[in-house]
């Protein structure tokens, strides 16, 4: 029985929780906020891709690199940080912001 209220790592690689109910445990408000400030809340409406993908990696990369404010810590969960998890958070962000939530 799952004690903690969020998702860890082998949830995760067990396929107990969705990508997306992984990674959108670490979204914050700041985070959101941050997102729509480097990519453009605009920008993140008009995506037409689920991934958002039509929007440059770089921008997803210089965003994520060197971290991203998260409202868990990935240590929390037993995960590391790495730029592709940041970039998995921040796309999380954006799907929150352009769901308007």
């Amino acid at each position: 029985m799952k004690t903690s209220p969020h998702f860890n790592r082998i949830d995760y690689l067990d396929h107990k929780c969705t990508h997306q109910q992984y990674y959108a445990q670490f979204v914050s408000e700041v985070t959101k906020n941050l997102v729509a400030r480097h990519i453009g809340l605009d920008r993140i409406k008009a995506s037409k891709d689920p991934h958002f993908n039509d929007i440059p990696l770089i921008l997803w990369d210089q965003i994520a690199h060197g971290g991203i404010p998260r409202a868990i810590a990935f240590k929390d969960v037993g995960d590391t940080s790495t730029l592709a998890g940041n970039v998995c958070i921040a796309k999380e962000a954006a799907r929150q912001l352009k769901a308007g939530s």
